[in-house]
């Protein structure tokens, strides 16, 4: 079993055909498994691969069609949040979302109401 056909089995066959695997870049790539890396090598599940249905507050607040929400630390990784808006594909892992095309990252908490 190649690295491509463990994720897209972990990912499910819809997800994985929206990643558009073939057009990523290494780096892009090697961000998206590295969340799922330490997760599987844990025997635990630690990442998640979503897309982002709504951000608002200024980029304050991200929510994932997954129904996660997410709350930027600083006020930059807000900025970046809100230019990438909906639609877009990303990781989420340890505090870390990851927009994968291109390749951004900012730091995150779980939103808590």
């Amino acid at each position: 079993m190649t690295q491509n056909d463990a994720l897209a089995a972990y990912l499910g066959p819809e997800l994985f055909e929206r990643l558009d695997w073939g057009r990523l870049s290494h780096k892009q790539r090697d961000a998206i498994l590295s969340v799922f890396r330490v997760g599987l090598g844990a025997g635990v599940q630690s990442g998640a691969v979503s897309t982002i249905d709504a951000v608002l507050a200024r980029g304050k607040v991200l929510i994932c069609e997954d129904g996660s929400q997410w709350q930027a630390r600083e006020r930059d990784d807000a900025e970046l949040i809100e230019d990438w808006g909906a639609g877009s594909l990303v990781a989420i892992h340890h505090h870390m979302i990851y927009k994968l095309d291109p390749y951004q990252a900012a730091e995150v908490e779980l939103l808590r109401l």
